[in-house]
């Protein structure tokens, strides 16, 4: 009994949590969302962990997110290979891309997905970096996502070793989210203000 009414407990609190800060940063200036993102592209592509990376997973950003476009635009020129989602069955199905503006369509939820017919199929153990959405994160690199469980599905089959990367704005970075047994962690936290380590 205890376990359960700690759960909803947890749940509610994560769903208070998500409408927060959603809607902190649904009220940042676009102008100011485009200048944050481009400090933490930045600080991003100086990592070693992008530097040594050669296939790396990302999402494409959707509403008010930070703008990672730029970050894929850069991976590209770098000759990296990117990885973008598609939904397919309530899972994650892994596409190479390497055009932004020729390949992809508006998918699930109306956020951009890699086209079947012009991608590749990508494979998880390619993987050597992954760039992880979140809506909410804490100083101890919990992260908490939309609800979906995408994410929550898909990371458990990530390759032992490859490092996880979230990238947010510090508005999005809360003292402590409630966890559950299943959440993983990220390995690293970059937003416009702080880097965030173990």
């Amino acid at each position: 009994m205890k376990n359960d009414n700690e759960s909803v407990r947890n749940n509610l609190l994560k769903k208070e949590l998500r409408k927060k800060i959603q809607n902190k940063r649904n009220n940042l200036p676009i102008w100011d969302r485009k200048k944050r993102s481009k400090i933490i592209a930045e600080k991003f592509v100086n990592t070693a962990y992008y530097i040594n990376s050669n296939n790396i997973l990302i999402y494409y950003p959707f509403r008010s997110e930070i703008d990672v476009t730029i970050i894929i635009r850069q991976a590209l020129k770098n000759k990296k290979n990117i990885i973008l989602p598609r939904v397919h069955d309530r899972k994650l199905k892994l596409f190479y891309i390497d055009n932004l503006k020729k390949q992809l369509e508006i998918g699930a939820y109306g956020i951009m997905e890699p086209t079947t017919g012009l991608c590749r199929a990508a494979k998880i153990s390619g993987i050597d970096l992954v760039i992880v959405p979140g809506l909410v994160f804490d100083k101890n690199l919990n992260r908490l996502g939309y609800g979906g469980g995408f994410y929550d599905r898909l990371l458990p089959l990530i390759p032992a070793g490859v490092k996880k990367i979230a990238l947010c704005f510090d508005i999005q970075v809360v003292e402590s989210i409630p966890v559950s047994e299943h959440d993983i962690k990220v390995d690293l936290l970059i937003t416009d203000t702080n880097i965030y380590h173990p």
